[in-house]
């Protein structure tokens, strides 16, 4: 049964866990999510001056680690959720955070040198939208980062399962890491992902997989041959 991504639901849902987010992640990933997102943001060429967009930002993990990379750059997170929003502004006040719809960004055409979103475009119902939108809005020759789940191997199934025990374990309210895992079993195998944003106009440049597939990460060029 395919999961609901209905966009008012999911803001919802985000809304209602944001003041737990964090910790709760910290805890079913045992903390390894922090280190993958810094390796991941490692891989980008960020050069000073630079604009960078952190779609999906979440409570700012991404923002966050693209400062520690660089204090030069302009960095803004846009996500959709309120409260995730109100708390990346607390922790990260010298970065912008804007609430709002990567499937409708509120910019320009070619305003950013980077795009990055991490863990988000599993959760759009219109995922061709957020990619075409994150396209546009990023100059020519310029870096998308995505970051996700990936493979669905053994190890994935592992995760799977040892998630799910711990959220009906320790939370009363288990639905929203319920969906965790069903929206991660649905989600594109990065070899599907990467020709979902070739098909766009994106160049994969790098690929790097970490916990044995379980996470994916890319590195997309924009083709200045897409608009011929």
């Amino acid at each position: 049964m395919t999961v609901s991504k209905n966009p008012d639901d999911i803001k919802n849902m985000f809304n209602k866990i944001a003041t737990h987010y964090d910790a709760n992640n910290n805890f079913i990933s045992l903390g390894l999510h922090k280190i993958i997102k810094k390796k991941a943001v490692k891989e980008l060429n960020i050069k000073n001056n630079m604009r960078v967009l952190d779609e999906c930002c979440g409570t700012g993990d991404i923002s966050g680690y693209l400062r520690r990379r660089n204090k030069y750059i302009d960095i803004t997170g846009i996500d959709f959720s309120e409260k995730m929003i109100q708390i990346a502004r607390k922790k990260y006040p010298d970065i912008t955070f804007l609430e709002g719809n990567c499937t409708h960004l509120p910019f320009l055409n070619n305003s950013f040198d980077i795009v990055t979103m991490s863990f988000g475009l599993r959760n759009i119902e219109n995922y061709k939208a957020a990619i075409k939108e994150s396209f546009r809005v990023l100059e020519d020759g310029g870096q998308f980062m995505h970051l996700d789940f990936g493979e669905k191997n053994f190890i994935s199934k592992i995760f799977d399962f040892i998630a799910s025990k711990l959220i009906r374990l320790f939370y009363g309210n288990k639905i929203p890491y319920e969906y965790l895992v069903k929206s991660k079993k649905e989600f594109f195998t990065p070899e599907n992902l990467i020709r979902e944003f070739e098909s766009e106009g994106f160049i994969l440049k790098k690929r790097k997989d970490y916990l044995f597939g379980v996470i994916s990460m890319q590195i997309f060029k924009k083709s200045k041959t897409a608009y011929c």
